[in-house]
């Protein structure tokens, strides 16, 4: 039977059986709305919270702490990571960078923001180096994450005496300096965000005002608190900072300075040893499949994960998608075996017609293939009406959740992810229940003789 005269009789059959065809659709569609649906949520959560939260492709490693820890913190804690620990890191298999951390071992605070809050804003200053090079090819402005210390300096008394730009008198030393850079995590500012700027009457910081702070200077004291002693040695001293962007890779929780800064600063009021060993050092590598061979070679050296949760929240998600596909999956099933219950009374009802069309010439594969296509129809409707059924209870969803729920930290535009492939693996799936549900009623119409489905009443 040549195709167009296939799809025509399965057309026609579709349309004389149009009570039939539109139950088994519905049946097949609310099984393939509730699996699109929940599939669709479990990928748009896993993508904000794999994505955006945890970077599934990093891992954070520290010195490996044990039981001993209470008596080796008499002898120094934990052996820190040293310059040798990094670049066995980078020598790894897969390894695509690696980002050595120092966090600040002495304390300091800062205050500034006048000219977007209204006045001071004052805070201990929650820190780390980083190294530069874990950032680069990103865009900062207006001044390089870098070390701005080196070259000349001039002699200074006020800021005016400094006639580089940017540049402003440091008055302890009355040399002209740049800020330091830092740059912020975009958790840092979904955080302020979600809970800080509602609870105080403050502006969302959206892209705009993001591109905005950019070039905001403050005051840093180091070697200062607003809660404690002074730093045991070295005299506090102010030096001004400027944000010059948003990173993924910079701190979660407080600002990242340039490495060379933080190990010098430490130097001075923390000792040398706490300028010499890094704090942790993050590992990114170039397939996410190798994650876990380069921690359990990492756990060799002597490190261990920093527990940040992803893979607790990644267990959950998968769980949770899981349940939600089991059940979607016992609406699929049952909607299959009513189809095989249709299509086994219409093989019953239809009898003298499959005669007729065997006693003109059709073969026992064009009977099967006939009613296969017409269960294959009733799929790809089934199927097409799930996934709209799916996409609009999706956008009901986003549109109460934007009108009905609070703000809080990273929450997405959509949580949900209808991306091609999971369209058409949902409609796929549609159609291979269909025609499982059918196979073996459309066998049963083949194997009909002629002579006996003619004879039927």
């Amino acid at each position: 039977m040549r195709i167009g005269r296939w799809a025509r009789l399965v057309g026609q059959n579709a349309r004389r059986s149009r009570r039939e065809f539109v139950l088994s659709a519905v049946g097949i569609a609310l099984g393939i709305a509730s699996l699109a649906f929940f599939s669709a949520l479990a990928s748009g959560v896993r993508e904000v919270v794999l994505g955006r939260i945890f970077h599934v492709d990093r891992v954070e490693l520290e010195p490996a702490r044990s039981s001993l820890d209470v008596a080796a913190s008499f002898l120094g804690g934990p052996r820190p990571i040293t310059d040798e620990t990094v670049a066995k890191l980078r020598a790894l298999d897969g390894v695509k960078q690696v980002a050595p951390r120092m966090r600040l071992a002495f304390p300091a605070k800062a205050w500034g923001g006048a000219e977007f809050f209204g006045s001071n804003r004052y805070a201990e200053v929650i820190g780390e180096g980083l190294d530069p090079s874990a950032v680069a090819g990103e865009r900062f402005s207006p001044e390089p994450f870098a070390d701005l210390d080196a070259g000349e300096r001039d002699a200074c008394n006020t800021d005016p005496d400094c006639k580089r730009p940017g540049e402003y008198c440091a008055w302890d030393v009355h040399q002209c300096q740049k800020p330091v850079p830092i740059i912020v995590s975009r958790f840092l500012v979904e955080l302020y965000n979600g809970a800080f700027a509602p609870s105080h009457g403050l502006p969302r910081i959206n892209d705009f005002l993001a591109s905005r702070f950019r070039g905001f200077t403050f005051t840093v004291e180091l070697g200062a608190s607003f809660m404690g002693p002074q730093a045991a040695r070295g005299t506090p001293r102010q030096r001004r900072v400027m944000l010059v962007g948003i990173s993924d890779r910079a701190v979660p929780i407080g600002v990242s300075f340039p490495l060379p800064y933080v190990r010098r600063w430490n130097a001075e009021y923390a000792g040398d040893a706490a300028a010499r060993g890094y704090t942790s050092v993050v590992v990114e590598v170039a397939d996410k499949s190798a994650v876990t061979r380069v921690v359990a070679e990492a756990r060799a050296i002597g490190l261990h994960v920093v527990d940040s949760g992803a893979e607790q929240a990644g267990l959950a998600i998968t769980l949770i998608g899981l349940l939600f596909a089991v059940v979607s999956l016992t609406i699929v099933v049952v909607a299959t075996l009513n189809i095989a219950h249709t299509f086994y009374r219409a093989v019953a009802e239809r009898k003298r017609e499959i005669g007729v069309l065997r006693a003109v010439g059709a073969s026992a594969g064009d009977v099967e293939r006939l009613l296969l296509g017409e269960a294959a129809a009733i799929g790809l409707v089934g199927g097409a009406l799930g996934l709209a059924v799916a996409a609009l209870a999706a956008f009901a969803v986003d549109f109460a959740a934007r009108r009905f729920v609070p703000d809080f930290p990273f929450k997405p535009d959509s949580y949900f992810r209808f991306s091609p492939l999971l369209c058409a693996g949902v409609l796929g799936f549609a159609l291979v229940a269909c025609v499982a549900g059918a196979y073996l009623p459309a066998r049963r119409a083949a194997r009909l003789e002629p002579a006996d489905a003619l004879s039927a009443r």
